[in-house]
C-alpha cells in the first residue's frame, strides 16, 4: 500500500491539531512540516516534497492563494478555510478539494478519497506517458499544460503550429488543438526547437517552417475560418523567404 506523506499550513495551532488528530486514523499518511504563515511554508517546501497540503487562506501577510503561486504543481492541494466564499477562486487555482471549517471526519475522508483517485490517474499517466516516450525515442518534445490544470502534456516538436507569449507564459498551439501554457520565455524555447524546423517570424512569434502559408509576402495566416493572421517583422522577412521559397510550398492545417 502506498504511504503518503502531508503538510499542514495554517496560522492557527488549533487547526493543525485537529487535522494531525483526524489524521492519526489514516494510518498511510504521515505528516512531515507544519507551518504557521507563508514565507516559511515556502521555504519549508522546497526542502520537503509532500504529496498532499492542507493549506488555509486567511494567514497574516501572506495569504495562502499566494502560495498557490509559487507550489510545486505535483503537489495536490486540498484547502481548508471557515470562508466559504473562497471555494471558486481556490479550484481557479487547481486546488484538488475544498473543507469549509469545522473539518468533520466523514468529510476529509471524502477528500482523501478523491486525493487517492487523483493520484492512481496521474500514475496511470506517466506509466503511458513513458511507454509513449520510449516508443518515440528520438523526437523532440515540450511538457506544457492546459489552462489553470496542473497536469502537463507531452507534445512532440513535429505537431506544433506555432508559439507566443502572453505575461510570463508561453502558448503553444499544435495543428489541432490550443492554447497549452509553460512558463518561459519565447527565447528558451526557441533553443530547445530543431533549429532548422523553426523561426521567429517577429518578436512575439515562432513558427514552425513548413506550416506557414503566406500569400501577400507581410502576413501568415493562422487560423481559415476566422481570417487571422501573424504580421512578419522587416527584418525576418528576407530570411524567411530564403526558407520558405517565397512561401509557396506550405500546406495549411487549421490550429
Amino acid at each position: 500500500m502506498t504511504n503518503f506523506q502531508y503538510a499542514v499550513i495554517d496560522d492557527d495551532i488549533q487547526a493543525h491539531n485537529i487535522i494531525d488528530k483526524l489524521m492519526h486514523i489514516h494510518e498511510t499518511y504521515k505528516c512531515i512540516g507544519n507551518y504557521y504563515d507563508v514565507v516559511k511554508a515556502t521555504q519549508g517546501l522546497k526542502e520537503k516534497k509532500p504529496d498532499l497540503i492542507f493549506l488555509d487562506i486567511d494567514m497574516p501577510e501572506l495569504n495562502g492563494f499566494t502560495l498557490l503561486k509559487y507550489l510545486d504543481k505535483d503537489i495536490n492541494v486540498i484547502v481548508t478555510t471557515a470562508h466559504r466564499n473562497y471555494g471558486a477562486a481556490g479550484f481557479d487555482h487547481g486546488v484538488l478539494d475544498f473543507i469549509c471549517k469545522p473539518i468533520f471526519p466523514d468529510r476529509l475522508f471524502d477528500a482523501l478519497n478523491r486525493f487517492v483517485n487523483a493520484f492512481e490517474i496521474e500514475k496511470k499517466q506517466t506509466h503511458e506517458m513513458e511507454i509513449q516516450k520510449d516508443k518515440k525515442k528520438g523526437v523532440p518534445f515540450i511538457f506544457a499544460s492546459r489552462h489553470k490544470e496542473k497536469k502537463t502534456i507531452r507534445i512532440d516538436t513535429p505537431e506544433i503550429f506555432y508559439i507566443t507569449k502572453t505575461g510570463n507564459f508561453i502558448m503553444i498551439y499544435t495543428d489541432t488543438d490550443g492554447p497549452f501554457y509553460k512558463i518561459d520565455t519565447l527565447k528558451e524555447i526557441y533553443e530547445t526547437l530543431p533549429s532548422d524546423e523553426f523561426c521567429f517570424v517577429n518578436h512575439s512569434y515562432i513558427f514552425c517552417i513548413d506550416k506557414i502559408v503566406c500569400a501577400d509576402g507581410d502576413n501568415i495566416l493562422i487560423n481559415e475560418k476566422t481570417k487571422e493572421y501573424v504580421k512578419i517583422s522587416k527584418d525576418m522577412k528576407k530570411e524567411l523567404g530564403k526558407l520558405k521559397g517565397n512561401y509557396i510550398t506550405a500546406t495549411f492545417k487549421k490550429p
